[in-house]
């Protein structure tokens, strides 16, 4: 039966991609930011391999590296673990057959899209697929369909991501923090470790995002906002209209515990996430319990209009730590048991579960919504 949800929930995105890509927005977009554009098929061989089986990263690094405007070309090709960076001030479109296809690899860390220290980027309707059915080595957890890196001005508009061995998206920092990055609308399905990791930024939108069947080496979700040290930044993080389903572990996970040293408040704002089937709808983990932490960390956290659907572990989780002076606000939460008949629900009409959680959580006790 599972696996049966699992291919219907595919078909289901294909469908709703294919019809993305054929509307007039997809029409409207091409003509309005791609009349001069170069398309990348020029770069490649006359007698070109439209099968996905021929490996044509260097041409095609070659054709981002010299054009702002770029057409991929609308059948499959295949790249390898070099993967293809892109450069400021560029606008890139993936035609409805457009499909980068990573050949499977040993390293346990790749990028197939590198947006780094760059500005002005724009990218519409990308569609990838890494290899983790089809990886060399088990080692590894970072290979990542898109990571942007110490980047401003960022835009990924409906991508389709799939099968990465690590992240479908990583947001992260090489150098300065990340500014200004937004990714609209998309599907981010199967992929191994997260399906968009949040690592440090300032000024960070996800959005109108569905993220699905998230499995195989932990976290083992669908938004893991996660910062690697006390020099990352997370300002303004806002999650909106974000749907996970069938996510091993959690929906979305925010575990902020390694901004051990940072003098800054973290802002994040999540509102009307949607969880089906993940295991922990909403997890919470401010704070490590293993660190002493050089000064309580300062911020706040808003969670409103959530709907969150079981079986699974809990609804919302919080995991014991250290202290903190975060400011956790629940607002209008919805809890449903099960999709079927009989199902029970609950809302935030039942107040003492959510308050119990709240004294938990500043108390940093472990502490489930179940």
């Amino acid at each position: 039966m599972k696996k049966l949800q699992f291919f219907l929930l595919l078909f289901h995105i294909n469908i709703l991609f294919g019809q993305q890509l054929n509307s007039e927005n997809f029409i409207k977009i091409k003509n309005k930011y791609f009349k001069n554009a170069v398309y990348a098929e020029t770069y490649l061989p006359k007698n070109v391999d439209k099968s996905g089986n021929t490996d044509y990263t260097d041409l095609l690094q070659k054709a981002a590296t010299e054009n702002t405007r770029l057409i991929f070309p609308n059948y499959p090709v295949l790249i390898s673990d070099k993967g293809i960076s892109f450069i400021s001030n560029q606008y890139i479109l993936f035609q409805p057959d457009s499909r980068l296809i990573l050949k499977g690899t040993k390293r346990g860390g790749y990028e197939m899209i590198k947006i780094k220290n760059v500005a002005n980027v724009k990218v519409y309707f990308l569609n990838i697929e890494g290899d983790k059915y089809r990886h060399l080595s088990d080692k590894g957890e970072w290979g990542h369909g898109v990571s942007i890196k110490s980047s401003n001005n960022i835009i990924l508009y409906k991508p389709v991501i799939s099968k990465c061995w690590g992240d479908g998206i990583y947001i992260g920092q090489e150098t300065a923090v990340p500014q200004n990055i937004t990714v609209n609308g998309g599907f981010i399905n199967d992929n191994r470790r997260n399906g968009i990791s949040v690592i440090s930024g300032i000024n960070i939108t996800l959005e109108n995002i569905t993220i699905s069947n998230t499995k195989g080496h932990n976290p083992q979700s669908g938004i893991d906002i996660e910062p690697n040290n006390g020099k990352n930044r997370l300002t303004n993080i806002v999650l909106n209209n974000i749907t996970t389903k069938n996510n091993a572990v959690h929906g979305i996970i925010i575990s902020t515990g390694n901004l051990n040293g940072s003098t800054q408040p973290i802002s994040i704002a999540v509102n009307n996430h949607k969880d089906y089937n993940s295991a922990i709808a909403l997890g919470l983990s401010v704070t490590r319990n293993n660190l002493n932490y050089i000064q309580p960390l300062n911020g706040k956290i808003t969670i409103s209009n959530s709907n969150y659907t079981l079986p699974g572990t809990a609804f919302i989780r919080n995991y014991k730590g250290k202290k903190s002076n975060i400011n956790l606000s629940l607002q209008n939460m919805k809890f449903k048991r099960s999709e079927g008949a009989g199902a029970s629900a609950r809302s935030s009409s039942a107040p003492a579960l959510l308050d119990r959680f709240l004294s938990d959580f500043k108390q940093s006790l472990n502490s489930d919504v179940k």
